[in-house]
């Protein structure tokens, strides 16, 4: 533990904190909710852009979608959710003729080693834990003739839930709409 500003003895013997270590402790701590606040979006999902701009973007009209691992109770409406946030930016899906290939991958990185091999998906009534995950959705596009990334994202969020615990959809839709719509803001639009 580390302990911001400065301590005196009390008649007590005690320790306690000074006035200026007060202000200097409530200080940091200010910053740190600023820097906190400035890392997320306004929703309950974050984003990161990880890959921007080497493409020839003027030359991409036409997309489709691939998915990797993405668990089936997500994907249509993963894939529907990007698909309009994508579309948004000026381009068309079209799954058999196509200048890029957007590949949305699932990965979840659970936050206790102890539970490391449950799956977050799979109903356990026996069991009395709850599983603390990051789940990732990583965006990654790429030229369809070559192969070659132009650009790349991603979405997650930690999740606290209980082994195979429903997932509200309705709830979630606008989530990952925003999420992608953030995600995708530097992505340039097509004219």
């Amino acid at each position: 533990m580390v302990i911001v500003g400065s301590t005196e003895k009390t008649q007590m013997g005690e320790r306690v904190m000074t006035n200026s270590g007060k202000s200097l402790k409530t200080a940091v701590l200010a910053v740190l909710l600023f820097l906190s606040a400035c890392a997320q979006n306004g929703g309950q999902i974050g984003y990161s852009v990880n890959l921007c701009c080497p493409g020839n973007y003027a030359e991409y009209k036409e997309y489709r979608i691939e998915t990797q691992e993405l668990p089936s109770f997500l994907g249509d409406y993963v894939i529907a959710e990007f698909d309009k946030v994508f579309q948004e930016k000026g381009l068309i899906r079209n799954d058999n003729r196509n200048e890029l290939r957007v590949t949305l991958s699932y990965r979840h990185i659970n936050l206790n080693a102890e539970q490391e091999n449950i799956d977050p998906f799979e109903r356990r009534l026996d069991e009395d834990l709850t599983l603390r995950y990051v789940a990732t959705i990583v965006v990654d596009i790429r030229e369809s003739s070559t192969g070659e990334m132009v650009w790349s994202g991603q979405i997650n969020r930690i999740h606290t839930v209980v082994p195979g615990e429903y997932m509200h959809e309705e709830r979630a839709r606008p989530e990952f709409a925003g999420a992608f719509r953030e995600m995708l803001a530097s992505y340039p639009a097509h004219e």
